[in-house]
């Protein structure tokens, strides 16, 4: 850990006291020494100085002692002491026989004081369903720190009893790419989540209307992004798509129409127009839009545009 020399003005009475014209000295911290920048004489030694103090601290050090800061995504929020399965003491020596039953037991009452009712043994379970969908989804730990909120928030309210805990999560997380503009729809959600996409529609319902969140419409265009990197299109027919896409903009065409049907839509319709080989079937199947939706949102759309 490197510290830096503190530049400090000295006072009256050392003034007084030194022969010295200059006002400024430094107060190196490594050596102990207050050196007069003047003339490089050594005013004073052996300065002792608080290792916990930050202030003298580089951008470069290492905070590591202040500690770990409070994280939704735990049920103790991060802060809740922990007692190693290790019998042994600070030192790395093994404890004696006679402590060992002890320590069995202050780690078996440690655990059970973590989750005393069952209200925070359901926030367990969830917060650890929530980080599993974290993985399978590939979200980040901004989207998890606004979900485990919303279902803290959800659970102090009362929302959650007699619901199904994994529904109120594929909700709370589904808000929560709503408000980071994260492209993951229900179905996404439901499928990773194993649970009903009626039952998360339900409780997203629930959570909007009694938290008054404010959720933006989700962008077309990350819809398109994102199911054309799953049908592996070739990057001419992804351009092409949301070139039709803006040009259905300007007309308003898309206003209140679901983003991944007007994406799925756009995307078949440029594939006809680049020559690319593909059903409305395979599109189907990657962006959860039916077969028929793709088919009438296409009759709506083709005659305003020119394909050939």
């Amino acid at each position: 850990m490197v510290r830096v020399p503190i530049v400090q003005e000295i006072d009256s009475q050392k003034k007084r006291n030194s022969s010295y014209s200059d006002s400024t000295t430094i107060t190196d911290f490594e050596t102990g020494e207050m050196i007069c920048q003047n003339c490089g004489a050594v005013l004073q030694d052996k300065i002792s100085y608080d290792e916990r103090d930050d202030n003298t601290f580089t951008q470069s050090a290492d905070y590591s002692q202040v500690g770990n800061r409070p994280n939704l995504r735990l049920h103790d929020m991060g802060l809740a002491t922990v007692i190693d399965k290790f019998n042994s003491d600070s030192k790395g020596r093994p404890i004696e026989y006679k402590m060992r039953q002890e320590m069995r037991r202050m780690r078996l009452w440690n655990t059970r004081s973590q989750a005393k009712n069952s209200a925070e043994r359901n926030l367990r379970m969830a917060l650890s369903e929530m980080e599993k969908l974290k993985e399978k989804l590939s979200l980040s730990d901004a989207i998890t720190e606004r979900s485990a909120y919303l279902y803290r928030k959800a659970s102090r309210d009362q929302l959650i009893r007699g619901r199904s805990v994994k529904g109120v999560i594929g909700a709370c997380v589904y808000v929560a790419c709503r408000e980071m503009d994260t492209a993951r729809t229900i179905m996404d959600i439901s499928k990773n989540l194993q649970e009903s996409r009626r039952s998360i529609a339900r409780n997203y319902r629930m959570l909007f209307q009694h938290l008054r969140l404010t959720v933006s419409v989700q962008d077309p265009i990350k819809c398109i992004v994102k199911i054309a990197n799953n049908l592996e299109i070739p990057e001419n027919t992804k351009r092409e798509a949301i070139h039709i896409f803006d040009i259905l903009k300007e007309r308003k065409l898309t206003a209140g129409k679901r983003p991944n049907a007007v994406a799925s839509t756009v995307i078949y319709i440029a594939s006809v127009k680049t020559g690319v080989n593909l059903s409305k079937q395979q599109i189907s199947q990657v962006s959860g839009i039916s077969a028929v939706t793709i088919r009438n949102r296409c009759q709506d759309y083709i005659k305003y545009l020119e394909l050939f």
